[in-house]
């Protein structure tokens, strides 16, 4: 997995007043927790926690402190302003290499589905999948192979825990819900309805045609 260092600013814990005029500067508050730790209050720069939000990949974040220390974590949670969707805050969780570490990863998908070559429609449920694991084993995405998905099948999270049972990684969440499903569009199943209604139509047709036929012999 992917390493990515971020230069962060300790700061103290600040009042509304003074968090707006930090975000002004372009730095962004965010706070580095660790279990049986103090929070340690951070800054650091927004143009640098783009390449950390915006991607479809884990990482692991290496936040240099302007103490001289460095402190290796993940991104736990991230708050947008609702007005200029600029981020506002950061949550990062401290890492040991020891002590596994529940987190979020992205999914992905590869392959055409049998239901896809027949009309249907990939709908994506989750873009990200729960795990629990050491931090040398977080994979920067969970990949599934989804070529044997047929209309109407669906991939679930106990599909996902089957598949990496053998992993070091452990999957979160209940067994029922599904990732990723084959549908067909309601204007192709609404064509198909109609069709196969014709086609059972049309022998009762025939059928009382040769009944009229027979009744006037």
């Amino acid at each position: 997995m992917q390493t990515i260092t971020l230069e962060a600013e300790l700061r103290t814990p600040s009042t509304k007043g003074k968090l707006k005029a930090l975000r002004k500067k372009g730095l962004v508050p965010a706070v580095l927790y660790h279990k049986g730790e103090t929070p340690v209050t951070l800054a650091v720069k927004e143009i640098q926690l783009r390449k950390l939000i915006y991607t479809t990949e884990s990482h692991i974040v290496n936040l240099k402190l302007s103490d001289g220390t460095e402190r290796q974590a993940v991104m736990k949670d991230t708050q947008f302003d609702p007005v200029t969707d600029s981020v506002s805050h950061v949550d990062f969780q401290g890492l040991k290499a020891d002590e596994k570490i529940e987190l979020e990863v992205p999914t992905l998908f590869k392959g055409t589905p049998q239901g896809a070559i027949k009309g249907g429609k990939v709908q994506v449920l989750m873009h990200k999948l729960a795990i629990k694991c050491l931090p040398a084993d977080i994979p920067e995405h969970l990949e599934f192979d989804i070529t044997g998905l047929d209309i109407g099948q669906s991939l679930h999270i106990s599909d996902a825990r089957q598949l990496f049972a053998n992993s070091n990684i452990q999957i979160l969440g209940d067994d029922t819900v599904p990732i990723v499903s084959i549908f067909l569009p309601k204007a192709e199943l609404s064509a198909a309805t109609a069709a196969e209604a014709k086609a059972t139509a049309e022998p009762e047709v025939i059928a009382k045609g040769k009944e009229a036929k027979e009744a006037k012999k």
